[in-house]
C-alpha cells in the first residue's frame, strides 16, 4: 500500500521544487496586474454603456413634445393664530375652499380635470401611522 501511494505521489504531485523568490514575485506581480486590468476594463465598458443609454434616453425625449409651461405659484401667506379656537363652521369653509384650490392647481398642471366630491377626514384606526409618517415609509422602502 505505501508503494502504490509513493507512486501516485509522484505522480500526482511532481517533486517539490523550491521557486526562487524573483519567479514569485513575477506570479504575484502578473496575478496582481491582471485583476486591476479587468476592474479598469469593466468600469470603461459600464460608464460607456451608461453614456450610450443615457444618449438614446435624451434622444427619445428631444422627440416628444415639451409640456406646457407651468405657472408660478407663489403661496400667500398663511396667518397667524396666537390662540387656538375650535374650528367654526366658516373655517370648515375655508378648509374645503383651499383644498379645492390645491386640486384645482394640479388639475391645471395636468391638464386634466378634477372633481371634489367629498372632503373628510381621516380618522387612524387602532395603532396605525400618520399619513406623513406612511409616505415616508414607503418613499424609503420602495426600490428604485
Amino acid at each position: 500500500m505505501n508503494f502504490q501511494l509513493s507512486a501516485l505521489r509522484g505522480f500526482l504531485l511532481p517533486a517539490a521544487e523550491k521557486l526562487p523568490f524573483s519567479d514569485v514575485v513575477a506570479i504575484t506581480f502578473t496575478g496582481i496586474t491582471v485583476v486591476f486590468l479587468g476592474l479598469i476594463i469593466l468600469i470603461i465598458f459600464i460608464t460607456l454603456m451608461g453614456k450610450i443609454f443615457a444618449a438614446i434616453n435624451k434622444k427619445g425625449n428631444e422627440n416628444k413634445t415639451p409640456p406646457a409651461e407651468k405657472p408660478v405659484i407663489t403661496p400667500a401667506p398663511a396667518p397667524v393664530q396666537t390662540t387656538q379656537q375650535p374650528l367654526s363652521d366658516s373655517d370648515d369653509d375655508e378648509i374645503i375652499a383651499a383644498i379645492t384650490a390645491a386640486v384645482a392647481m394640479m388639475s391645471a398642471q395636468d391638464g386634466t380635470t378634477y372633481k371634489v366630491k367629498s372632503i373628510r377626514q381621516s380618522r387612524p384606526s387602532g395603532g396605525a401611522r400618520p399619513a406623513w409618517a406612511m409616505a415616508g415609509l414607503r418613499d424609503n422602502t420602495t426600490p428604485f
